[in-house]
């Protein structure tokens, strides 16, 4: 299969964890994928602590970030993740950006014949703005407070396993990862567990497809009081579809659509959305 992982990084979501496209393979030694990606959704439907749905005035986000992945050797990649531009905010508010918060992940492929096996660490950094005040449109006076960043360090662990069905250009990728979150002043974050599936297919050697499901849920003891800009105790089952159409050797685009919903885990804490992601990439073999 060639270079049979065009993964890519869906979106960086409101909430402090992202929904990886997790996979066993790495990068080749000097080589590259480079990824500017736009995402934006708007949503009234939010679901609270019991996972009730409330209907709320629509918030909305938009980001660009910058994803990469390079090749150190054959066995370890390096990665990173620049959220570089948050915006959000209410109808009833003004529109609040900053930087997001930034990851730095080092994998290791444990195997690296028929079924790719890796290992991943990857630091969360708090660059963003953990308090960032939207001002009602009415009255001034009342503040919300939309951060780009949890403001807290946090670090994910991965293991991802995965197998190229060649001579098909099929291939299937799962993944379990947890995350141990630390605090932001006073308040300590729960501590968060995802898994997930994706499988992707090559159609007329341009166009890379591929669906994925995966699952949030919080471990350890609940949050007093749950956050959901900051993604404290925030549970989902998403799902997703898009591809990316290599232009050339070098360059693709890609598109996302990335749903959460209550299918498998319930979803609480979050804003239910429907999120499309568009992006520019560039690659090294």
């Amino acid at each position: 299969m060639k270079n049979p992982i065009y993964i890519f990084l869906i979106i960086s979501l409101f909430f402090s964890t992202d929904t990886n496209a997790q996979s066993g393979w790495t990068k080749a030694k000097n080589t590259y994928f480079l990824k500017i990606d736009y995402s934006g959704y708007q949503s009234t439907d939010f679901r609270n602590n019991e996972g009730t749905s409330l209907k709320t005035n629509a918030f909305s986000q938009k980001a660009t970030s910058f994803y990469g992945e390079y090749g150190l050797t054959d066995r370890f990649t390096a990665t990173t993740y620049l959220p570089f531009y948050k915006q959000n905010g209410y109808e009833t508010t003004n529109k609040v950006s900053g930087f997001g918060d930034a990851k730095l992940e080092l994998k290791y492929g444990i195997l690296q014949k028929s079924y790719p096996l890796s290992i991943s660490i990857t630091p969360e950094f708090p660059t963003g703005t953990p308090n960032n005040f939207a001002k009602d449109n009415n009255n001034p006076l009342i503040t919300v407070n939309l951060p780009s960043g949890d403001g807290e360090f946090n670090v994910w662990t991965t293991l991802a396993v995965s197998h190229s069905f060649s001579p098909l250009q099929l291939y299937v990728s799962a993944y379990s990862a947890f995350n141990y979150r630390t605090k932001y002043k006073e308040r300590n974050f729960q501590n968060q567990f995802q898994s997930g599936i994706e499988v992707g297919y090559l159609f007329f050697d341009k166009l890379w497809f591929n669906t994925k499901l995966s699952i949030q849920t919080g471990v350890g003891e609940k949050p007093e009081f749950a956050d959901f800009i900051r993604g404290d105790g925030t549970t989902y089952t998403a799902v997703s579809i898009g591809g990316l159409y290599k232009i050339d050797k070098q360059f693709g685009i890609t598109a996302q659509y990335y749903n959460s919903n209550s299918a498998i885990v319930k979803a609480k804490n979050i804003y239910a959305s429907n999120i499309l992601s568009l992006g520019i990439v560039y690659q090294k073999k």
